[in-house]
């Protein structure tokens, strides 16, 4: 039987760099939420001081407000993409860890059955000698 040892190796670097491509989708959507809660706090802030502004200045307002809300639904729609590649990424992680689970199981048990082989040929040479001993000291 063929060892597996480099193949588990394959399998983890597998799982390994599967995981760092999904640790980099969740940075970017912690990013584009960040993104988004600090453009909320300014339209509150900038919705606060409006309040106080003459009439002929609310014009600039409106329009600030309407190009902001536009980011926030453009970043609303960047998220919700991202959440699909994240679900996909998280799905291909599962995969190749349960890959990798198997192929390990599969080491494992040839590794224990190789050693088991190997311990009863031992036990049967042992039992050789102990019956060779037995025999020369009945001999005698």
């Amino acid at each position: 039987m063929a060892k597996l040892d480099s193949l588990v190796r394959v399998r983890k670097h597998n799982v390994e760099q599967q995981q760092k491509a999904l640790a980099v989708l969740y940075q970017r959507s912690e990013a584009l939420k960040a993104e988004r809660d600090s453009l909320e706090t300014q339209l509150a802030i900038e919705s606060e001081k409006s309040l106080n502004l003459p009439p002929d200045m609310l014009g600039y307002y409106g329009a600030y407000a309407k190009k902001t809300r536009k980011e926030i639904d453009y970043i609303d729609n960047k998220r919700a993409k991202l959440e699909k590649q994240i679900e996909m990424a998280q799905e291909r992680l599962r995969d190749a860890y349960a890959e990798q689970k198997k192929v390990e199981i599969i080491n494992q048990r040839r590794k224990d059955a190789e050693r088991a082989k190997q311990e009863a040929k031992e036990s049967k040479e042992l039992d050789e000698i102990a019956i060779d001993g037995f025999r020369r000291k009945t001999e005698n």
